[in-house]
């Protein structure tokens, strides 16, 4: 993405579709012979192999997010194997009343593009059922003090913005994400951008 120092980039649907075309081939299943050769397939993985190389950034935010939220626990399911991006689970403490739930908050910071994500999971155990939701902003009144915490916290180490949801699921049918797992003609770009694993 070209940047000009000092200006911001440019984080609209169509500016990012246009970024996502230097690493995901058009046109072509994830399986489809001569995808895994493809030039922008290459540059995905070069980009991937470097982040895995250097993670000192990422690492510094996670012990952060631990001194900022000291009563959570963590989960860096970050898998740079696969998604061009960091993700991080804190679950959030909750009051002895409300056993069997578990409230979470996720954030994905993408190595693509100076974006993030923030949504939140919730789930109620009872017995041997569970009731479970994932929600996008505006989340849930009971999230929002740990959403505005975690946000100032990504914006500070990683000068990131947060993409609105008409951003995020905006449809790039042309683009199949390489795990194979969405399929063409059926990606959003947050599939591309971040994860197709939101849990």
């Amino acid at each position: 993405m070209t940047v000009l120092r000092g200006m911001k980039p440019d984080l609209s649907a169509a500016a990012l579709v246009l970024l996502l075309h230097q690493y995901y081939p058009t046109g072509l299943w994830a399986d489809e012979p001569g995808y895994r050769e493809t030039e922008q397939f290459q540059r995905l993985q070069r980009l991937l192999e470097e982040a895995r190389k250097d993670t000192h950034s990422w690492e510094g935010f996670v012990q952060r997010a631990r001194e900022e939220f000291p009563s959570s626990t963590f989960w860096d399911s970050t898998t740079l194997f696969y998604d061009p991006c960091y993700r991080l689970r804190i679950s959030l403490p909750l009051p002895k009343e409300a056993e069997g739930a578990r409230d979470e908050l996720v954030c994905l910071v993408s190595l693509l593009a100076p974006a993030y994500v923030i949504y939140a999971s919730h789930a109620l155990r009872t017995g041997s059922s569970e009731d479970a939701w994932t929600r996008y902003p505006p989340l849930p009144p009971g999230f929002h003090p740990d959403e505005v915490r975690l946000a100032a916290l990504i914006e500070s180490t990683f000068s990131a913005t947060r993409l609105p949801n008409e951003v995020l699921f905006t449809p790039v049918p042309e683009m199949d994400h390489w795990g194979g797992n969405v399929g063409l003609g059926k990606a959003l770009l947050i599939d591309l951008l971040f994860t197709e694993d939101r849990g």
